[in-house]
C-alpha cells in the first residue's frame, strides 16, 4: 500500500489508524503488552496494599484498571466477560459479599463504546442495525411511553426503563462482535460453561446438606414450600428465587444438550453431556413447577427438530424415568403432580396458598389491562398498585406489593396492548431471522452452526414457557437470549456475503485467465 493511500485511510481521530497500519505487528505484541502491563498492575498493588487498610479495594481497583485495558485492546474479551459477569450475576454478588459497588453499569458503558470505536473506527465497518434490532427500539418506545404516562411511580418505571436500555447494550455488543464466527462460538460456550459452573454448586448443595457454604453468593439454598405443609431446601443458585433460577438454568439447557449431540468432537460431546446432566439436575432440584413444564417441552422439540425415531425414543425416555424415579428430590413428584391445581376447572387445586395468591395477582393484572388498555398503568406500576386492587377482590389475604406471575399478564397490565405487539414483533423477528439463519447456514455447509442456532430458538422457547408463569424479574437473561439468537443471523449473513464475495472474485480471476488466454492466441 502506498503512502498517499494510508494516509488516506488514517485520516480521523487523529490518525490512529495509519498508526495501527503502519506498526502491524503491533497486533502480534499485545498478548506481550498485557502480560508486562499485568506484572506492572501486580507489583503497583502490592505496594499500594502495603501503604493502605483497604489492600482488598486497592487490589479490586488495580484488577480492574488491567481488565479495562484489556477490555479495550480485546472488545471480544469484554464480550465473553460480560456474558460470565451478567449470567453468574456477579454485580450483586461482588456487592453483597464484598462490599463492591456495582459495575455492570460502567462495565457495559466501556464495552460499548470499545467496540464501536474498534468497528467504526478502526475497522470501518458499518454497525450492524436490522429488522431485529429496529423492532426492539420500537419496544423501548412504547415502554418509555408507558414510563410517560405512568399511573402511580413514574421514578420506578424510569429505573425499569434504564434497565431496559442496558440490557439493549448488550444487544448492541454482540451483534457488534458476533459477525466472526470464533467470537459467536466462545460467547456460547462461555454460556453453557457459566450455566454448569453455578448448577454443580447447587448439586454440592443438594448432596451434602452443607447449605450454610454459599460460595460468595454463587450457590443460594433456602427452605421453601414443596407441596402441602411439606417445606424442605429448594436450590437457588445466583438468585433469591428458586423458579427464576429454573428459568434461567433450562434456557441454557437446549445449547448444552445440542453439544453433546452434535459436537464436532468428542470432547465437545463429552463436555456438552457433562453439562447436560448438571444443568437439568439443578433444575430438577428447584422442584419447579414451570420448569418441569418448559423441560418436557423442549425435550419433544429437539426430538423433533433432529428428527429421532419417536418409538425408539419413547422407548429409551421410559426407560430412564422408570430409573431416575426412586432417586429423584423427595416431594419432587408430588409437587409436579399439583400442575393440574393450576388449571381453571381444578378447584381443589386452589386451596393451595401458592396458587390463590397467583389466581389474585394474574386477575388483577387482567384488570389493569381493562382498565388501561393502550399504554398500561406504566413498568413496574403493578407492584405498587397491587395492593389497592387486592383490596377490592378480596381473594389474596396478604397486603402487601406482589408481582403478576406471568410476563405476559406483567406486560399487558404494564404496556398494554401496545407493549404485546411490540414484544410479539421482537419474538417474530427473532424466530423468521433464526430460521433464515439456519438455511443459511445448512447451504455453506455448516450443520454444526446451525445445530447452534436451534439451540438458541429453543432456548427462546423454554424462557418463553417459564415465563407463563414468572413475571420479568430477571429479564436481562431473556434480552441474552435475543441478543445471541439475533447474533446467530448476523453471523450466518456475514458468513454468506463473504462466500459470494469469494465466489465473485474467483469468477472474475477466471475471467481475466481466459482473457489473457485468448489474447496469447
Amino acid at each position: 500500500m502506498s503512502t498517499r493511500a494510508l494516509s488516506n485511510n488514517g485520516r480521523g481521530l487523529f490518525g490512529v489508524r495509519r498508526f495501527l497500519q503502519r506498526n502491524a505487528r503491533l497486533n502480534e505484541l499485545l498478548p506481550i503488552v498485557i502480560f508486562t502491563l499485568g506484572l506492572l498492575a501486580v507489583v503497583a498493588a502490592n505496594y499500594l496494599m502495603a501503604l493502605t487498610d483497604s489492600a482488598f479495594l486497592v487490589a479490586g481497583g488495580v484488577i480492574g484498571a488491567f481488565v479495562a485495558l484489556w477490555i479495550v485492546l480485546r472488545p471480544q474479551m469484554g464480550l465473553y466477560i460480560l456474558t460470565v459477569f451478567t449470567y453468574m450475576n456477579l454485580s450483586d454478588v461482588l456487592e453483597v459479599s464484598f462490599g463492591i459497588p456495582k459495575i455492570n453499569q460502567p462495565l457495559i458503558a466501556l464495552i460499548l463504546v470499545s467496540v464501536l470505536a474498534n468497528r467504526i473506527v478502526l475497522k470501518r465497518k458499518p454497525l450492524v442495525f436490522r429488522g431485529v434490532e429496529a423492532t426492539m427500539v420500537v419496544y423501548g418506545i412504547v415502554a418509555t411511553m408507558s414510563v410517560l404516562f405512568a399511573v402511580a411511580n413514574q421514578s420506578a418505571a424510569l429505573d425499569r426503563l434504564i434497565d431496559w436500555l442496558k440490557d439493549f447494550a448488550i444487544l448492541i455488543i454482540m451483534v457488534q462482535l458476533c459477525d466472526e464466527e470464533q467470537s459467536f462460538r466462545t460467547v456460547l460456550w462461555a454460556l453453557v460453561l457459566s450455566a454448569a459452573f453455578i448448577a454443580s454448586l447447587s448439586w454440592y448443595h443438594t448432596f451434602t446438606g452443607d447449605t450454610a457454604n454459599d460460595f460468595f453468593g454463587l450457590a443460594k439454598s433456602g427452605v421453601h414450600q414443596i407441596v402441602g405443609e411439606l417445606d424442605d431446601v429448594r436450590v437457588t443458585g445466583p438468585l433469591d428465587d428458586p423458579n427464576f433460577y429454573a428459568q434461567i438454568l433450562l434456557m441454557v439447557f437446549p445449547l448444552a444438550a445440542y453439544r453433546m449431540l452434535t459436537g464436532t468432537t468428542h470432547a465437545a460431546r463429552l463436555i456438552g453431556a457433562l453439562c447436560t446432566v448438571l444443568i437439568v439436575g439443578a433444575a430438577i432440584f428447584t422442584y419447579s413447577r414451570g420448569g418441569f413444564l418448559a423441560l418436557v417441552v423442549v425435550l419433544g422439540l429437539l426430538v423433533l427438530d433432529r428428527r429421532y425415531n419417536l418409538l425408539r425414543t419413547a422407548f429409551i425416555g421410559a426407560a430412564l424415568i422408570a430409573i431416575l424415579l426412586p432417586i429423584l428430590p423427595s416431594g419432587y413428584v408430588e409437587r409436579i403432580v399439583t400442575i393440574g391445581g393450576a388449571l381453571p376447572a381444578n378447584s381443589a387445586g386452589q386451596t393451595e396458598a401458592s396458587f390463590r395468591g397467583r389466581s389474585s395477582e394474574m386477575i388483577i393484572a387482567m384488570q389493569m389491562f381493562s382498565e388501561n388498555p393502550i399504554l398500561g398503568v406504566g413498568k413496574r406500576n403493578y407492584q405498587a398498585l397491587y395492593v389497592e386492587y387486592s383490596s377490592m377482590l378480596g381473594l389474596d389475604p396478604r397486603l402487601e406489593d406482589r408481582q403478576a406471575h406471568s410476563l405476559y399478564l406483567e406486560l399487558a397490565a404494564e404496556m398494554g396492548m401496545l407493549g404485546l405487539l411490540s414484544f410479539g414483533g421482537i419474538l417474530l423477528a427473532l424466530f423468521l431471522s433464526t430460521a433464515r439463519a439456519r438455511r443459511q447456514f445448512r447451504a455453506l455447509d455448516r450443520p454444526d452452526l446451525a445445530a447452534w442456532t436451534a439451540s438458541l430458538q429453543l432456548g427462546i422457547v423454554s424462557y418463553l414457557i417459564t415465563s407463563i408463569f414468572l413475571h420479568a424479574d430477571y429479564a436481562r437473561y431473556m434480552w441474552i437470549m435475543f441478543a445471541l439468537a439475533a447474533s446467530a443471523s448476523v453471523l450466518a449473513q456475514a458468513m454468506s456475503d463473504r462466500r459470494r464475495a469469494l465466489l465473485r472474485e474467483r469468477y472474475q480471476s477466471a475471467l481475466q485467465s481466459a482473457s489473457r488466454e485468448e489474447k496469447d492466441l
